[in-house]
This record gives C-alpha cells, sequence and structure tokens, in this order.
C-alpha cells in the first residue's frame, strides 16, 4: 500500500492495455484480496474507535453529551457527504501516496459500521447487570480488570451481531468508494484497484461477462467472511450471552470452529505458550 500514487493504474494506461489483458482470472482474486484487506481494516478501526469513545460515554457525565449527539448526527451522514471533504484530506494526509487513496475506502467501511458499533457498546456498558458487577466486587478488580473480564464479555455477542448486520452496509461502502476515481494529476484517472473498480470498468466497457465474475466474487468473498470469521467467533461467544431464563433457541453453528475445536494444532498451541510462560515465570 505505501507506494508512490503513480503506480496506481489509470484509464488511459486500460485503453491501452486493452479489454482482454486486464479482465482476467488473476487480476479478478487480486482485485477480491484488496477489498477482503480494506474491509478487515476498517473493521478493526471501527472497532478501536468503539473501544475508546463507547467507554468514554458510558464513563464520564460530560463526555457523553458530546459524543452521543455527535454520534447520532454522523450516522445521519451519507457515504457521498463523508467523500466530499474526506477524499482532500485523506491525499493531503499522504501526499503522492497510495494510502490517501487506501485510506479513503477504508474510512468508507469505518462509517458504515463505527457508529453503530459504539453505540451498542455503549448500551452494554450502561445495562450491565448489577448482580454481576457484585459478583466481580470480591475478587477485587480494578476498574481496567472489570472492564476486559467482564463488561466487554458481556458486551461481545451484542458486538458481533451488529457487526454482522453492518456487513452490507460496509460492503456497499467499499464497493462505491473503490469505483471512485481520483483526477490526479489532472491530465489523468487513477483507479484504485478492488472489486468495485473492476465492476465500473467492466461497465463502462459493456463487458457484462466480467460484470457477472465481479459480482460472484463478491459474494464469495462475503460468505468466506460469514463462514470463517463471524459463525466461528458468534459461536465461540455463546457462552458469554446473559440469560436469566430458559433459552429454547438453538445453539449457532460453524463447521469451522468445530474443525478448529477438534484440530490437534491449535491445542498444541495452547500448551506450548502455556509451558513457555511457565518456563518464564519459573
Amino acid at each position: 500500500m505505501n507506494r508512490p500514487l503513480s503506480q496506481l493504474p489509470t484509464q488511459q494506461q486500460l485503453d491501452v492495455l486493452g479489454s482482454k489483458n486486464y479482465f482476467t482470472f488473476a487480476q479478478l482474486v487480486e482485485a477480491a484480496l484488496r477489498t477482503m484487506t480494506r474491509l478487515f481494516i476498517g473493521m478493526l478501526w471501527s472497532l478501536a474507535f468503539s473501544l475508546v469513545f463507547g467507554v468514554m460515554a458510558a464513563r464520564y457525565k460530560t463526555a457523553r453529551y458530546f459524543i452521543l449527539p455527535l454520534v447520532n448526527l454522523l450516522e445521519s451522514v451519507p457515504l457521498r457527504g463523508f467523500l466530499t471533504f474526506t477524499t482532500a484530506w485523506f491525499m493531503g494526509w499522504f501526499p503522492n501516496n497510495v494510502l490517501g487513496v487506501e485510506a479513503v475506502a477504508i474510512f468508507g467501511v469505518f462509517t458504515a459500521q463505527a457508529w453503530n458499533i459504539m453505540l451498542v457498546l455503549y448500551q452494554s456498558l450502561r445495562v450491565t447487570p448489577k448482580e454481576l458487577l457484585t459478583v466481580a466486587d470480591p475478587f477485587g478488580c480494578n476498574s481496567w480488570q472489570r472492564f476486559w473480564r467482564l463488561e466487554f464479555i458481556y458486551a461481545v455477542p451484542g458486538i458481533l451481531w451488529n457487526m454482522v448486520i453492518s456487513q452490507s452496509a460496509a460492503w456497499f461502502a467499499l464497493v462505491a468508494c473503490e469505483q471512485a476515481t481520483v483526477a490526479f494529476p489532472r491530465t489523468e484517472t487513477l483507479i484504485l484497484p478492488g472489486i468495485g473498480s473492476y465492476i465500473q470498468i467492466a461497465l463502462d466497457r459493456s463487458k457484462f461477462g466480467a460484470v457477472a465474475a465481479a459480482l460472484g466474487a463478491l459474494l464469495v468473498c462475503v460468505l468466506f467472511t460469514n463462514v470463517c470469521l463471524f459463525q466461528p467467533l458468534i459461536k465461540g461467544t455463546v457462552h458469554y450471552k446473559y440469560s436469566t431464563g430458559t433459552d429454547n433457541q438453538l445453539p449457532p453453528q460453524s463447521r469451522v470452529y468445530d474443525l478448529v475445536s477438534h484440530a490437534k494444532l491449535p491445542k498444541w498451541l495452547h500448551q506450548w505458550g502455556t509451558s513457555g510462560v511457565y518456563v518464564v515465570v519459573a
């Protein structure tokens, strides 16, 4: 990602290269990998933002009066409203560097889910059952330990489900940001490689077969993220869900989680890490 801006492909280069040389399977795989990388980075930034400002809003009354109205306002701003001023800001922050354009696409993912995740974390911290806090008091946990060992664990199921629901908006924002071109310098139109730009270039050249292939690749990316990331996390954290009554719902299923839990490599790594810690302590 950290490359000069001039290394990005341009519309002029694509016209010279030709459609047959661009719409290849290797180019589509590269575009899909780039798009998924931006999605995961945007998710991490959204979670980090939520941890900082969600905790501040839940802990400090003064900060709450500023953070909650601001988040509610930003949540109502459409994606195009953010791009009108953030594009120039990120391009100025990383002058003549690909990181500026990458940051714009990642910021699109951030705006699609950061506000929702922060509000869910804030609500979970505010409604943590008092009986759980009472049980934690005899252990002598400080505020930092109580947050990570109790309050954050209590909020994890809600955060995960909110991230799953926000994925539709995140994918839409990411593809839309990748479809946007950058006129820099003015004589050239730069293209950010990704599924969004792949679809836009195919539409401009009426390559409907390439559009269908790109949509299929996008569907594979969505299924891969759901099956290999969210389903195992949801099943692994099902025991963190707090319930005072009888829950008749079936537990979530994940074949990936079952394969990993029965594999020998994770158990070996856990034993190796435990023995390593024991040796260091001894």
